[in-house]
């Protein structure tokens, strides 16, 4: 008697589990906590660190030997020009966490910044911080689920090509229209 071979692709499913499971242990949202204002002034002209870390711009200050990190997605649509136009000689203030500010005087950890501002103007106040950072996790979950459903369906059952592509298709153009007219998770 001839073995049925299985419908099931065990590497679809195990890879679509771990997909749910980091979507699902990745939700914890920052918590507000006691923040500390500092003024320091920009060593270098503020370097955008796009790639694959977790921030967007990174910058030293004179008075201080820790790199600054501004976090992938805090600042707001609108505030990104300024804070890219920042130069070096500038005087900003920063909200930093308590828990970061002992560790200025050494210098070996990167400080995150929760809070910036220029001359008064806020660049990115703690609340948009707050905000913008859920947003970027719920977005992180959505596409994590969306990837681990797909390997589910694709383990679980053979699935035509075909059908595969309209839905990733149709999961790509949601996502770009949220973006563009930014509505839900932009």
């Amino acid at each position: 008697m001839a073995k049925k071979k299985s419908n099931l692709n065990w590497y679809f499913i195990l890879v679509g589990i771990l997909m749910f499971y980091f979507g699902l242990s990745n939700n914890a949202i920052s918590k507000k906590s006691e923040l500390q204002e500092i003024t320091v002034e920009l060593q270098k002209d503020i370097v955008s660190a796009k790639g694959r870390g977790t921030a967007d711009y990174k910058f030293w200050a004179t008075n201080f030997k820790n790199r600054f990190n501004i976090l992938n997605a805090s600042i707001s649509k609108g505030k990104k020009g300024a804070v890219e136009n920042l130069k070096k000689g500038q005087k900003v203030d920063l909200l930093i966490k308590s828990s970061d500010f002992k560790y200025l005087s050494e210098g070996k950890d990167e400080i995150t910044v929760i809070g910036l501002s220029l001359n008064g103007n806020s660049l990115m106040t703690q609340d948009e911080f707050y905000h913008n950072r859920e947003l970027y996790k719920i977005r992180q979950n959505i596409i994590s689920f969306f990837l681990g459903f797909m390997l589910l369906l694709n383990g679980l059952a053979k699935i035509p090509q075909k059908i595969n592509y309209i839905l990733i298709g149709t999961f790509i153009v949601a996502i770009a229209i949220m973006r563009f007219l930014e509505i839900g998770i932009y």
